[in-house]
């Protein structure tokens, strides 16, 4: 089968870009919200250069299975706080993600409401083949719920983490 499907989804966000945009970025921020329920980030394995050109890394791991880990490594192939970020990415530790095919991720920023005070997040990433695309979009769903969450200050989202 050939990896020839995009995952889009989008979700706003009651909070301004910048504040969204560093939640992404920021590994104190990433590793309270990054995976889907059940997951963890490593904060041992955060890294990144936020610049054009720039590398970052993070590993997640599965809470009751420590030896199950997905590990990101990208490049960012464009870099515009609090716009967009585009990185160029291998992952290894997917069964359903070829590691030996890089995926792109793209995550935009863009004001939304009254006075432009939210914020509308569109991801975009594939190619993944047609019969996984589903199950990834259905994850990145979860971890955007995880992200509300953490924004607002209420309810689990992050490893045995409450707010």
């Amino acid at each position: 089968m050939t990896a020839n499907v995009m995952v889009v989804v989008e979700r706003q966000f009651d909070h301004p870009r910048q504040e969204v945009f560093q939640a992404w970025t920021d590994p104190a921020q990433l590793k309270r919200w990054r995976g889907s329920p059940g997951w963890h980030v490593e904060e041992e394995t955060l890294a990144g250069d936020l610049v054009l050109g720039g590398r970052h890394t993070h590993v997640k791991i599965r809470d009751n299975d420590p030896s199950t880990r997905v590990v990101t490594d990208g490049v960012y192939t464009e870099y515009f706080e609090p716009d967009v970020f585009v990185s160029r990415e291998r992952i290894t530790g997917d069964p359903g993600i070829d590691p030996n095919i890089p995926l792109e991720l793209r995550v935009e920023f863009t004001k939304y409401g009254r006075g432009g005070q939210g914020t509308l997040v569109r991801i975009i990433q594939g190619p993944y083949d047609p019969d996984v695309a589903g199950w990834h979009g259905e994850g990145w769903e979860k971890e955007l719920t995880r992200l509300q969450n953490f924004l607002a200050g209420t309810g689990e989202y992050a490893q045995g983490g409450r707010a």
